[in-house]
Formats: structure tokens, C-alpha cells, sequence
């Protein structure tokens, strides 16, 4: 048997969490954005689903004692290594602390393996992401600020690495922790999507450190108030790995061409400008290294913060991009860096 544990407090009554752990059909963006289908009833089986329909994960239901303690039963399904493993339970309990409560998340697994591995890595996130969804206090920590000071852009070069480890860890992905393992280790490893997921925090933040540290990965960061606020991931499309593997890219139509990777904004600086600053000196930076094109992949179901991490198609534009072909998710714009 295995157990891990996390805990965390949140700014508003016991009733208001357990609301929010069994709202039924509602996406819970602080757990895989996944939306229960089926009641919160002792007995009663709970299917997970993303967005897209699918099943992600199926739930029995153990225990409910409104608004104290919920326990389940459940199982990992998005990918094979996982929907393998036995059944985990995950029990949460809440505790009134003053006019706050103390949430606590445990998760016992029958044994160690890939499902008790994910949890160590990426479990504490869980009650971090439920607390921005619900304290107003926190949520106005990462409300944007109406003025920022001189901004500063710079290459992440072996002098800089701790100032992109500083940034990930604490500013990066504050308002959206499910993210927070990546340190954008997504751009650069070209494995399967279930080895990519299967990946640790300490594998990435420990990888992505090596290689901006030896010069094997390009990057921007941006300083603003005395720190760094913002980060911009590019480089030749075809040292880029994980993104020639995620987008399917060709390497024979990639010679000659830059690829801009994915924009990571503070959540109280966004707005200001950040990204296009990031973009402008990418592109510049990638001319001056002798390629002819620039390449970017909005998405097409922009909007939100984390659905725009590639950039929005609207900045693209304005910067002079054009569209290139489509896929189905994404929007290929390429702009010329170089006459012909």
C-alpha cells in the first residue's frame, strides 16, 4: 500500500467546497478539466469526461458526508499504463479553519507504479487549482495589474537558467497549477504522448535546466518589476522535437524555417504587450541566424490563457503572418523573415 497526501486552505466555507467537489456535469478545471456524469451517491459509478466526450476516468462512490468527507473508488482510463493499474481510492475531507476551511486530498494505491507516480508529481496541484477556483483572496492576487514597469527582453542563456526555473516554479502557471509539471518540456521531447505524460515535474524541470543551461534550447524571457514575467519558447522547427512530433510537421518542408513554440505570461501581466515583444525579438533573433521563414500555430479555439499558449492567431496577423494550411485543431501561419 501506498498513500500520497496533500492539503491546502481555502478562504470559504466548508458548504462552498463541497459544492464544488459534486457539481454535477460541471468541468472541474483544477482536475483535468474533467465533468462528472453520474451522481454523488453511495454505490452510484461516476464516468469522467473531457471535452471532447471521452472517458478519462470511472468512479464508484464509497462514501458522501455532506459537506465533510467524499471518498471514491476510481480509475485511470485516458491512457492504457494507467487504465491497467488497479483501482486507487482518493478520499476528500474539509475542515471549517476559522472562516476558511482546510481541505485535505489522499490518494492510496494498492501498490507504487505510473498511476501513484502521477499523483506525486502533479497531485499537489489538484488543491492548489480548487483554491484559485474558489478564494477570492488568491483570485485577487493574479488579478492583472493596471501598469507595469520597464520590461527587459532576454535569451535564456547558462546565466539565466535559475531565473527560468524561478519562473516556472512560482509565476508561470500560479493561476492554472495543472500545467505546472511541463516546464515546457512539451516543445522538446519527441516520445509518445503516453511517455511524454508519463514524464515526472523533476524529469522536465531537470531536462528542460540541462539544455537551456548547454545552448541545445532556445528561449526568451521577459523582466518587468525586477523579475522575470514572461517566457517565449522558439527555435529551428526541426530541433524542436516534441513540437515536429505533437503538430505532425514535416521535416523536408521545415529546412530553412523557425517555429514559435508557446508563450508563458504571469498571470498579472497579461495584457501589456508581453507576447508581442516575445514574438518581434524571436523573430528577429531567428533572421539573424540566417532562416528564411517564421512559422506559429494558434489554435483555433483561442480565448482563454492556456488555449492561447501558442500565441493568438490575432497577434499573428498583426505581426504580418499568413495563413499556411490548417489542421485539425490548429491554424499553420508562416511570415518571411528574408527576401527571396
Amino acid at each position: 500500500m501506498k498513500r500520497f497526501e496533500t492539503a491546502v486552505e481555502i478562504g470559504v466555507s466548508p458548504a462552498a467546497v463541497w459544492e464544488a467537489l459534486v457539481a454535477p456535469e460541471a468541468h472541474r478545471r483544477w482536475y483535468y478539466d474533467l465533468a462528472p456524469q453520474g451522481r454523488f451517491a453511495e454505490g452510484a459509478a461516476i464516468r469522467w469526461l473531457q471535452r471532447d466526450g471521452k472517458v478519462a476516468e470511472e468512479s464508484t462512490v464509497r462514501e458522501v458526508v455532506p459537506p465533510r468527507r467524499l471518498v471514491l473508488d476510481t480509475r485511470l482510463t485516458f491512457l492504457p499504463v494507467f487504465a491497467e493499474a488497479p483501482p486507487h481510492r482518493l478520499t476528500f475531507e474539509i475542515e471549517p479553519a476559522g472562516a476558511a476551511s482546510r481541505v485535505v486530498m489522499r490518494v492510496d494505491f494498492a501498490a507504487e507504479g505510473p498511476v501513484s507516480r502521477l499523483f506525486e508529481s502533479e497531485g499537489a496541484a489538484f488543491l492548489q487549482g480548487l483554491r484559485i477556483e474558489l478564494d477570492p483572496a488568491v483570485q485577487a492576487e493574479l488579478a492583472r495589474l493596471d501598469r507595469i514597469g520597464a520590461v527587459e527582453i532576454h535569451d535564456v542563456t547558462a546565466e539565466r537558467v535559475g531565473d527560468y526555473q524561478a519562473f516556472f516554479d512560482n509565476a508561470a502557471f500560479r493561476d492554472y497549477p495543472a500545467w505546472s509539471a511541463c516546464y515546457c518540456m512539451e516543445t522538446h521531447f519527441g516520445g509518445t504522448q503516453e511517455e511524454h505524460l508519463l514524464r515526472t515535474e523533476t524529469d522536465n524541470h531537470a531536462d528542460m535546466s540541462r539544455m537551456l543551461a548547454s545552448g541545445e534550447v532556445t528561449a526568451l524571457l521577459a523582466y518587468a518589476d525586477g523579475k522575470p514575467v514572461a517566457w517565449c519558447n522558439y527555435g529551428a522547427s526541426t530541433r524542436l522535437a516534441g513540437l515536429m512530433t505533437k503538430l505532425r510537421l514535416e521535416p523536408a518542408d521545415h529546412q530553412g524555417v523557425g517555429s514559435i513554440a508557446c508563450f508563458v505570461i504571469a498571470a498579472p501581466y497579461r495584457g501589456h504587450g508581453l507576447a508581442r515583444r516575445l514574438l518581434d525579438a524571436a523573430c528577429g533573433r531567428l533572421a539573424a541566424r540566417g532562416l528564411d521563414w517564421v512559422e506559429a500555430y494558434p489554435y483555433r479555439a483561442g480565448g482563454s490563457a492556456q488555449a492561447n499558449y501558442r500565441g493568438p492567431l490575432k497577434m499573428y496577423q498583426a505581426a504580418g503572418f499568413e495563413p499556411y494550411r490548417e489542421t485539425e485543431r490548429t491554424l499553420v501561419v508562416r511570415r518571411r523573415l528574408r527576401d527571396a
